[in-house]
């Protein structure tokens, strides 16, 4: 299908050094045993709030002797401190250009809908920290898109990838939750944002 994107031009396009295929292997070879999209939801979700605090995504890479217990748990470290920057860097710039870290569409679409309700699960997980943590009310942020939109990413969080057929029907369902995924997210950083502003 011509009109479907490719994943991996996207992230090279809006700037991040590393795509989705590469986190993973850096993942999978530091046992490490979140998804790379739930990651990025997180990390995205802190962002919109304007929270830069990721000590706790960042994983111990040292024993009680501070001895080096794993290189390649270095590496993905390195690589997550990465991808915030640039994603922090990016949403500054030009939030309009955002797209969710997700894997490419030569992946099966059961996997591509798990990561997406994977990422949608660590958006509002970062969500609910943000709340508590700043204490604020969000009911009224937006003219209550927020909310809202909370609420939809949570219903897409319960997305059962077993339950997708390998149809055209459904990928461009997926497609069109993506889409819906990154506009929303354009939406909620705008309206986090210019409440802070205003504030």
């Amino acid at each position: 299908m011509t009109h479907r994107s490719n994943q991996y031009n996207i992230n090279k396009k809006r700037g991040l050094t590393l795509d989705y295929k590469s986190l993973d292997k850096i993942r999978i070879s530091a046992s490490i045993t979140n998804n790379i999209s739930e990651y990025h939801g997180i990390i995205c979700s802190r962002l919109c709030f304007g929270i830069k605090e990721f000590n706790d995504l960042i994983s111990n890479d040292s024993n009680e002797n501070h001895k080096i217990v794993s290189l390649q748990l270095k590496e993905f470290n390195t690589a997550l401190n990465e991808i915030i920057e640039e994603q922090e860097n990016l949403f500054k710039s030009n939030v309009l250009d955002f797209q969710p870290l997700l894997p490419d569409e030569s992946e099966p679409i059961e996997v591509r809908a798990l990561a997406l309700a994977l990422w949608c699960s660590g958006f509002i997980d970062g969500c609910g920290m943000c709340i508590a943590e700043l204490n604020i009310d969000i009911k009224g942020i937006g003219n209550g898109e927020v909310p809202e939109i909370i609420e939809d990413f949570s219903q897409i969080s319960t997305l059962d990838p077993n339950s997708i057929l390998q149809e055209e029907e459904e990928e461009i369902a997926l497609m069109e939750l993506v889409e819906y995924v990154r506009v929303s997210v354009q939406l909620f950083y705008e309206n986090l944002r210019g409440q802070a502003n205003e504030s």
